[in-house]
């Protein structure tokens, strides 16, 4: 098995950022909204909450550690990403959070055991820069996986109820968890 270098956002694809939106806009705009729809095109298109409320909450669960602490892994992140680890590969954790939503993001792992490279690029950044000479990258969102087509080789939309309307033909292929995409890796790196 060749090793690889692999690139993965944080929000979606190792810290399950749905149920802590969920939660949050229950505590803080007594709003019950299941994590499956929580995107914003999905929230405030429906009325649910305005834009400035949803800015609100993100910069509170991304920017604070009172939130962005709580948030759960994403189902076996851990053992996967230690797999990775053993097998050779080179990951790294490229997102849009930078300055203090970093800082969480970083703190947030250390609570968790993991041990991960991160490259914050900026809210509003294209990650293509970022991602150059990976062999693959796993985000959820395919806005965010548009740029990176013909920068990075292999590129996988991690599926959640909330990114379920998009399309990701001839962008990326969509896979539906840890095992999937750990098997993915591996066919690639066998290829």
């Amino acid at each position: 098995m060749k090793p690889l270098h692999i690139g993965l956002d944080f929000d979606g694809v190792i810290s399950d950022c749905g149920r802590l939106k969920s939660e949050a806009a229950r505590l803080m705009y007594g709003v019950d909204i299941p994590p499956e729809n929580f995107k914003k095109e999905l929230v405030v298109d429906a009325g649910l909450l305005t834009l400035e409320q949803y800015r609100d909450l993100q910069r509170r669960i991304y920017g604070t550690e009172e939130y962005g602490l709580l948030a759960e892994p994403v189902p076996q992140v851990k053992e996967h990403l230690n797999r990775l680890a053993a097998d050779g590969h080179r990951v790294r954790i490229i997102t849009t959070r930078d300055g203090e939503t970093l800082e969480v993001a970083k703190k947030w792992c250390a609570k968790h055991g993991l041990e991960l490279d991160f490259t914050g690029v900026g809210f509003g950044v294209t990650k293509a820069a970022a991602a150059e000479g990976c062999h693959l990258y796993c985000d959820d969102d395919l806005d965010k996986l548009e740029p990176l087509v013909g920068v990075v080789p292999n590129l996988f939309l991690f599926s959640w109820g909330y990114n379920r309307h998009s399309d990701p033909s001839g962008v990326a292929r969509r896979i539906a968890s840890w095992p999937d995409l750990y098997a993915s890796i591996v066919a690639i790196a066998t290829e």
